[in-house]
């Protein structure tokens, strides 16, 4: 578990060079990735806009943030790197903190390089990881797609099927017949790893040749997957943002995340916000795989709010 990396906030200071490359203002509210600096669990925090080195600085206000922005030696290299992303009253801060990295990690796989269809059956590993989630709520709710996830608790399966997945429970063996009944085909183009384990052994073979495996939340740990048995005939990537902090496809990519939240075209959720006093109550809480995003409050420290029953 990684803390303190998805933030939202207000920006308070910039310096002059950063000003000058990204037009950014004092008091827009913004959205930060900050991986690999984190921080986020403090009253102020070194967030990244680059081009050589420039950099921002955030301080805590609620479940948001202050930003402060400085810039220095900006002909150390060519590349730009971008962690701080504008909202413009599109999304709430909770909101924009909750969709940064699992609905980026999902949309960059199934849209950018699964390029998935409409009416198309994807193979979804929806056991815990909210990264699962955030894929099937991207392929019904925007691509139109059809996502079948695996997932053994009643619960879980609840939640996967309110956000439009077909879901199969105790699959084992017969998962390639169930697949045939619900899609007419016993093997799927793109199928999501979110978890790894035995569950990724069964699944596997229900991929079709020259099919992609597509790698994100915990399963990106190389210990979480068994690589011995995979087809010699598939394409296997994993999607990490911070990979992608020098490159357009993230600015795009999380643009359109915010625009979907904006109009209402995704559901991220929200399952409890805990202030900073509280923060060992929200480690208890996030062990019981909560449904949604659990935020910590670095302005009301004795906040509790649970968010779903």
């Amino acid at each position: 578990m990684v803390l303190g990396f998805e933030v939202s906030g207000t920006i308070l200071e910039m310096g002059r060079l950063a000003h000058e490359r990204t037009g950014y203002q004092m008091g827009e509210e913004v959205v930060v990735h900050n991986y690999p600096v984190c921080g986020g669990l403090a009253e102020s925090c070194l967030a990244h806009y680059r081009v050589g080195r420039a950099c921002f600085t955030l301080k805590r206000r609620g479940v948001s943030q202050f930003v402060y922005i400085y810039a220095s030696d900006p002909f150390a290299d060519t590349a730009v790197r971008l962690d701080v992303f504008r909202l413009m009253r599109r999304v709430s801060l909770k909101n924009a903190a909750a969709v940064t990295d699992d609905y980026f990690s999902a949309l960059l796989a199934i849209g950018r390089r699964a390029r998935i269809q409409r009416n198309e059956c994807l193979l979804v590993n929806a056991r815990h990881s909210h990264s699962a989630l955030a894929v099937i709520d991207l392929a019904t709710r925007v691509f139109g797609a059809k996502p079948i996830a695996l997932c053994d608790d009643a619960k879980r399966a609840e939640l996967c099927a309110d956000l439009g997945a077909t879901v199969i429970r105790r699959s084992g063996h017969c998962l390639p017949y169930k697949l045939k009944k619900i899609g007419g085909k016993e093997e799927v183009r793109v199928m999501i790893e979110t978890e790894g384990g035995p569950c990724f052994r069964n699944a596997i073979k229900c991929l079709e040749y020259d099919g992609l495996v597509g790698v994100l939340g915990g399963a990106r740990n190389k210990r979480s997957l068994d690589l011995s048995f995979m087809p010699a005939n598939c394409t296997m990537f994993a999607v990490a943002a911070e990979h992608y902090k020098v490159a357009d496809a993230l600015v795009e990519t999380m643009q359109h995340v915010l625009d979907y939240k904006s109009e209402c075209a995704i559901r991220p959720r929200i399952s409890a916000i805990f202030g900073l006093h509280r923060v060992n109550d929200a480690f208890n809480y996030h062990a019981t795989v909560p449904s949604g995003k659990v935020l910590i409050d670095m302005k009301d420290r004795d906040r509790l709010t649970l968010c779903e029953p």
